[in-house]
């Protein structure tokens, strides 16, 4: 587990590693969707995903419907399609 401090401006530093196992490069567009426990950071990119990450993916989608009670802040059909294709 990491831990940041928010900086004054209100930005992130994600450390190296995370940068670059998500792909995310300077100017990454990013979507955030509030969960009740946290918040989610999705990159908004065309690259393609990673084997480890699409496993990491199919056994989070495998937890099933319940695990969307973590997402009452978005548009269930939108946020759905994020995660279902």
């Amino acid at each position: 587990m990491t831990s940041m401090t928010i900086g004054r401006g209100g930005e992130v530093t994600l450390p190296t590693e995370m940068q670059e196992r998500y792909g995310l490069k300077p100017e990454t567009p990013v979507r955030l969707i509030e969960t009740r426990d946290g918040i989610l950071l999705i990159p908004l990119t065309d690259a393609p995903m990673s084997a480890e990450l699409a496993l990491e993916l199919k056994e989070w989608q495998a937890i099933g419907t319940d695990a969307w009670a973590q997402f009452p802040y978005e548009d269930g059909e939108r946020t759905r399609a994020i995660f279902t294709g």
